[in-house]
């Protein structure tokens, strides 16, 4: 075994057998919150075993944050009661769901004391792609293979296919209109939304825009996609991004979005 790792001393060894304090002056600690980096080997780990209880590993958390989860059931249940308690609980809304009929429509309508106050969409992109495996993989095949970024494309559909169901109900924008994104996506948030639509600042001052495709020679058909997002997020005043493995919310104001102010009332946020 090979590399480093670091622990962290998060109890004393007072009234515990001396051979740990010994133990933990071995690991470089005997100091509550001390945090030392030790190799990985044999030695240490049978050390750190011993000392399991008294000591703890500071990147826990930092591993947990980019590791990878299997695809889990889609459970839109939680995710529209996640929405409600972070979002609307408290401000006197009523969401109502919206029927499905042949043009699909928005996920709520928003009243208050009976009156239409605007639309809210739902959505729940996940990154279960990062799993999918080509269908002639053989068994004991390995095989490398480079893909896009997959981000930006996932995002532009969802908001592609959220200002369609906006336009289906509230065709001339009388109402404002909300998005409200519950990501099952690791490592995903409201910063890949903003680079989505406003890109990414290059060092010649400009902006680098991710949905335009560098190898078509054609410049309408190269910024088609990018062109489509901006066209379909100017339907949408108001942004929200839950992260369904944290459980918290952050919300972005579409600047462009005609009813924004009512949108940003609505919720009680600053516009």
């Amino acid at each position: 075994m090979a590399g480093y790792f670091r622990v962290r001393q998060i109890r004393s060894p007072i009234r515990r057998h001396h051979s740990q304090r010994k133990t933990l002056q071995g690991l470089g600690l005997n100091k509550i919150g001390r945090i030392a980096t030790v190799p990985f080997n044999g030695s240490i780990w049978g050390m750190v075993q011993k000392v399991r209880h008294l000591i703890d590993f500071p990147d826990q958390e930092l591993l947990e944050a980019h590791r990878l989860l299997l695809p889990q059931p889609i459970d839109e249940m939680a995710d529209e009661a996640l929405m409600r308690q972070l979002l609307f609980k408290g401000l006197g809304l009523e969401l109502v769901r919206l029927p499905e009929g042949e043009a699909k429509s928005p996920d709520f309508k928003t009243l208050r004391n009976g009156e239409l106050l605007g639309y809210c969409e739902l959505k729940s992109p996940r990154d279960d792609r990062v799993f999918a495996f080509p269908n002639d993989l053989k068994p004991g095949e390995i095989r490398q293979e480079v893909r896009e970024n997959p981000t930006p494309h996932a995002l532009a559909r969802v908001i592609e296919k959220a200002a369609a169901q906006f336009d289906a109900v509230n065709p001339d924008h009388a109402q404002p209109n909300i998005l409200v994104i519950v990501s099952h996506a690791r490592l995903r948030g409201p910063v890949d939304l903003h680079l989505a639509i406003a890109g990414i600042p290059t060092p010649e001052g400009g902006r680098g825009f991710l949905l335009v495709d560098p190898n078509e020679k054609d410049f309408t058909k190269a910024w088609a996609k990018q062109r489509k997002l901006w066209q379909d997020a100017r339907r949408i005043d108001l942004f929200f991004w839950i992260d369904a493995h944290t459980r918290t919310v952050r919300h972005i104001v579409n600047n462009d979005g005609v009813r924004r102010k009512e949108a940003c009332d609505l919720v009680n946020i600053r516009a």
